[in-house]
């Protein structure tokens, strides 16, 4: 079998980007750990709010770990 040629493997890219190709993602983030980010962080739209929004989302206790609490050996 002969390899394909540049110019035959870019019409075919171009053929699949016409039919739609790659589908957008949607937006991963819920509604509840916007909110809560919001709330939480000075700036909102970064990545570290992000992150952590994201991160709230898969599991609600992450907002309430590692604040305050009983230190240990006291």
């Amino acid at each position: 079998m002969e390899p394909m040629g540049y110019t035959q493997r870019f019409a075919e890219a171009r053929q699949k980007a016409a039919k739609g190709g790659k589908k957008k993602k949607s937006n991963k983030i819920c509604p509840e750990g916007i909110a809560w980010a919001k709330r939480t962080f000075d700036t909102y739209p970064s990545a570290y709010a992000n992150l952590a929004a994201s991160k709230y989302c898969k599991d609600p206790n992450y907002a309430k770990k590692a604040k305050g609490g009983k230190r240990k050996g006291k």
